[in-house]
């Protein structure tokens, strides 16, 4: 299986990723996935992460949380109190010094915050591998409360959770490669999330919220408001006159929210086959940090952006071993 999914990421990764279709509906249905990583496309590494994310996909689908993504947050919170952890919260730290003694720590910061965090502590060949690290494109976010659901054209897509916007794979390529060119897309692709369709919890009853973001060059202070209205219009005729707010977050005030999304880029480093290998240093355990007891965690380090607390768990596996020496639990994870 393994070597068949390496093939087939090679073949959509490049030239070759219509030889095989002869129809639009499937290349646009794995074009959408593999924009997921906001890269010029067809690319290796779009490739992979959009089949791994359409075989999860089918396999068991795409889950919304109830009540929102905070809920998954509590949730962790809930767990680290029951085990007798205190969580502090609205405390920057921006040197090391500030967080309190501690055999292991563990942060979920990008290369350029454990930079700014630890400095001239780190040694030069590893400082310069952070400096070098490199950032993605950013996001534009925009949120909408309606009157109604989206009147999909394709009624089937009223019942996803999760959808791709954009049209054939020539005008998703299009516009991903446009981002990838500095440019801001006119038809962009946009990602849509309609969690209020299966939560009731999310919006007052006769109202419905969507959750939408499209691709921006890096720092992008534009909002796109405009353009992602106008690509719903496209595929939900009606949408417009739905529409009783909406909210604009662009890729620069992204960047201000969060230190960590530098340039409004929320997976916290370019996605390309050099971002895979070298995420954030090349090394064979690049969660642990030449700091003594100090792991990064974050996005910024394998595998990569996406729901899942694995680079997380990864750091955390590597902690238990070399500061406590205790054996690594078996999570059923690999």
């Amino acid at each position: 299986m393994a070597a068949v999914y390496g093939l087939r990421t090679l073949e959509q990764g490049s030239g070759l990723w219509n030889a095989r279709f002869r129809e639009e509906l499937a290349p646009a249905l794995l074009s959408g996935v593999a924009a997921h990583a906001i890269s010029h496309l067809p690319s290796p590494a779009a490739s992979g992460a959009g089949l791994m994310l359409g075989a999860l996909g089918h396999a068991g689908g795409w889950p919304i949380p109830r009540g929102g993504s905070a809920s998954i947050a509590a949730a962790l919170a809930d767990d680290i109190r029951a085990h007798g952890g205190v969580i502090h919260t609205g405390t920057p730290i921006n040197r090391l010094e500030q967080l309190p003694a501690a055999r292991a720590t563990l942060l979920d910061v990008a290369p350029r915050g454990l930079l700014g965090m630890a400095g001239d502590a780190l040694p030069t060949h590893y400082r310069r591998a952070l400096e070098r690290f490199r950032y993605g494109n950013g996001s534009c976010k925009v949120d909408f409360i309606l009157s109604g659901p989206v009147p999909w054209q394709a009624a089937g897509l009223s019942d996803a959770g999760t959808v791709h916007v954009g049209g054939t794979r020539a005008e998703l390529a299009r516009s991903e490669n446009e981002v990838s060119a500095g440019r801001h897309p006119e038809r962009p692709y946009v990602l849509v999330a309609q969690p209020s369709r299966f939560d009731p919890s999310r919006a007052p009853v006769g109202r419905h919220i969507l959750w939408t973001y499209c691709h921006v060059p890096s720092g992008s202070t534009k909002d796109m408001t405009s353009q992602v209205v106008a690509q719903l219009e496209r595929f939900a005729p009606g949408f417009r006159d739905l529409v009783v707010e909406s909210h604009v977050i662009t890729a620069a005030e992204l960047a201000e929210y969060n230190r960590n999304y530098i340039g409004g880029d929320f997976s916290a480093g370019v996605m390309d086959v050099r971002g895979l290998v070298q995420r954030p240093v090349v090394s064979p355990v690049p969660w642990r940090t030449p700091l003594l007891g100090v792991y990064l965690c974050s996005s910024s380090t394998p595998p990569g952006p996406g729901v899942t607390g694995m680079p997380g768990m990864h750091a955390a596996k590597y902690a238990l071993k070399d500061v406590f020496r205790l054996p690594v639990p078996d999570l059923g994870l690999s």
